[in-house]
């Protein structure tokens, strides 16, 4: 006789699940607020079952100064099919209604991507992407004199990537 699976579990493997329904990183975020828009679980049990997947092996991050985004890797994918069964159709569905319902949301907030590290003589390297999906359509490095101008290239970037990535195309052409 079987048992059923333990919450955490199905925690698990319903972010392998919504990994693997796309073909792009999804952030922390875009799965957090599904999982709690469900009321699955709290904040602080998905980033464990997060730290637990990447320490698995069954998920990969990458991070910026305020985001952290998540692929499934090989034996993530390989861990779902054996234990896609464990994921009830309920929730399957509810993964693809939300997902297809947020589809803009989600490319819209993963399609700009800022990040600033510490750099040389205490100043700091600003780097601003847009992407469509995963593929990099312009990517900005800029040097900046201290962290708080960093901070704010980032966000004025986030919010004016439209016009920028314009006037480039314009430009340039």
């Amino acid at each position: 006789m079987f048992s059923s699976p333990s919450p955490q579990t199905i925690y698990k493997l319903t972010i392998l699940f919504m990994l693997d329904s796309v073909d792009f990183s999804l952030s922390n975020a875009v799965i957090s607020d599904f999982l709690l828009l469900e009321n699955f679980t709290d904040y602080f049990t998905i980033q464990k079952a997060f730290s637990e997947l990447e320490t698995e092996g069954l998920i990969q991050s990458s991070s910026t100064y305020k985001t952290t985004y998540y692929t499934i890797t090989q034996d993530g994918k390989n861990t779902l099919e054996c234990f896609h069964y464990e994921i009830s159709k309920g929730i399957k569905d509810d993964v693809k209604n939300y997902l297809k319902q947020n589809f803009n949301y989600i490319i819209e907030h993963l399609s700009i991507v800022t990040n600033y590290t510490n750099y040389k003589d205490n100043s700091y390297l600003v780097e601003c992407k847009i992407l469509e999906r995963d593929f990099l359509l312009a990517a900005i490095t800029l040097n900046s004199p201290t962290e708080t101008q960093a901070l704010e290239i980032c966000n004025n970037f986030k919010e004016k990537s439209s016009d920028i990535y314009s006037y480039l195309i314009k430009t340039l052409l």
